[in-house]
């Protein structure tokens, strides 16, 4: 991986131009004004990347400034302004907008396609931060204590809900998970951020 990284690295020395389908990749320093402009809130903008407990979730975007570029096939990105929200891996968190859009949405570099748009509520993207963490921790007894300061530093006032409503016996968990887009359909009801 690191030869292919090095080499696409020397080659993108030659190809930094932003893809034609997409109008324009937002500027690395104008992001966060931008992200702050169209409703994110600036706790959860100043924290990307700096969440330990989210550090292969939430990361900065310095893989999406990097590959967004070479992407130009994208459909899903055609006439739109992109702004990198965060990367996780080589799968990204955008807000795209133009004259009669606007979304925040979930796609992964090696698939034109969006696999979840949150429209444009911050809250449902968060409720996908923090189930995974929930998720992610819950052999390590992750209490709502640690749970909901993580909550904060996105700027997420409903942690302490969420985890009363995932912290269920372990087959009722792993029962809802089978039909996971209507579980998280459920808590974004009972969480009041539809």
């Amino acid at each position: 991986m690191y030869i292919a990284y090095a080499s696409r690295r020397k080659h993108m020395q030659y190809t930094r131009d932003v893809p034609s389908n997409m109008k324009k990749l937002i500027p690395i320093e104008e992001r966060e004004s931008e992200l702050i402009r169209f409703g994110a809130n600036k706790d959860f903008v100043e924290n990307i990347g700096r969440i330990d407990e989210l550090k292969y979730r939430v990361e900065n975007v310095d893989g999406a400034y990097f590959y967004f570029p070479t992407i130009s096939n994208y459909k899903i990105l055609n006439g739109l302004n992109i702004i990198p929200i965060y990367d996780e891996g080589e799968s990204f968190r955008v807000f795209g907008y133009n004259d009669s859009i606007q979304k925040i949405f979930h796609f992964e570099l090696e698939n034109d396609e969006v696999y979840d748009n949150y429209g444009t509520n911050w809250n449902l993207l968060f409720l996908d931060i923090m189930f995974e963490y929930f998720n992610d921790d819950i052999e390590d007894e992750l209490d709502i204590t640690k749970f909901k300061e993580i909550g904060e530093k996105l700027g997420f006032n409903k942690s302490e809900t969420l985890y009363k409503l995932l912290n269920i016996p372990v087959d009722e968990y792993n029962e809802k998970y089978n039909d996971l887009e209507k579980w998280k359909n459920e808590l974004a009801e009972k969480l009041k951020i539809l």
